[in-house]
Formats: structure tokens, sequence, C-alpha cells
């Protein structure tokens, strides 16, 4: 696994989903760790883990404010977004972290196959650092008009 390539493919992939299907404009913010994005710790966040496996394996988190969520998620649904269900909600973050994924690693390599799980709510702050030296952290950090985002793939170091 290349970092270099895996970072860009990420950064790609994050690009095209929130800026084409969810109309989010962003920019990269240089993050090395969770306390650079002080604000994202500091706010009401949903967080979507999404599990794979392939020619390398670990988990992504996608941390995002909820209100950001609940924005987003009113205009993919053209809902008003005081009439979304809190599982109507969570059903757009854990979907913005497959097609992140997914897109990944075709981006990445179109040959390789990875196997994902499905993606499940966990609590944003059990990931904010910390991780044991069998696992690599990469993190992007993401600005919108109004907040931070982040996007984690912990890869795990196979023994």
């Amino acid at each position: 696994m290349d970092k270099k390539d895996l970072m860009a493919a990420m950064r790609n992939s994050i690009s095209e989903v929130l800026e084409t299907m969810f109309f989010l404009p962003i920019d990269f913010l240089e993050a090395e760790s969770f306390d650079a994005l002080g604000p994202l710790k500091e706010t009401e966040t949903l967080a979507a883990r999404l599990d794979f496996k392939g020619a390398f394996s670990g988990y992504c988190i996608f941390h995002i404010p909820k209100s950001v969520a609940a924005s987003i998620s009113a205009d993919f649904m053209g809902f008003e977004e005081s009439s979304l269900a809190d599982d109507q909600i969570a059903g757009t973050v854990k979907e913005i972290a497959n097609m992140v994924v997914g897109n990944t690693f075709s981006l990445l390599d179109e040959t390789r196959v990875f196997d994902l799980g499905v993606p499940q709510l966990v609590a944003s702050e059990e990931y904010h650092g910390g991780f044991p030296p069998s696992e690599k952290e990469l993190l992007v950090g993401i600005q919108t008009l109004e907040d931070c985002l982040a996007f984690q793939m912990i890869v795990t170091i196979n023994a």
C-alpha cells in the first residue's frame, strides 16, 4: 500500500462524492491529527464506520457535524430539514461513507477487489487518535463553507 497514492485517491473520491453528488463545496485541510480539527471535536458529530478487506484491510470513519448531515440529507432527498427523521440522516451519512470508500478503491486500482462491510454509526470521539502501532491512520480534514468534516482510514498492518 502506497500511502501517497491512497491519500490522493481518498481526496479525489471525497471531492467527487461531496461536491458532485451532494453539491457541497469543500477545501482540504492539512491535519496530522484530530487536534488540528478542533471545531469538529467540539460539535455534535455523527460518524459512520465501514470495514474493508482486500489487498490491505482496515476501516474508514466519516465524521460530520449533525447540522451539516441534516442539511445535505434534506437537499439530497428533497425534503425540508425539519421533516427528516434521525434514521434518514444516519442513512445519508452511512451512504456517503460507502460511496467514498468504494470510489477510493476504484480510483486506487480498478483491478483490486475489496470486500466492503455494512456502514454502521459509531461514537465519533472513539476515533480521535491513539491507534496501536499495528494500525496506521490516514486523516483527511475537510472544510466546507461553514464547518469542518473528516475522513479517516485506519489500515491494519498484517503481521
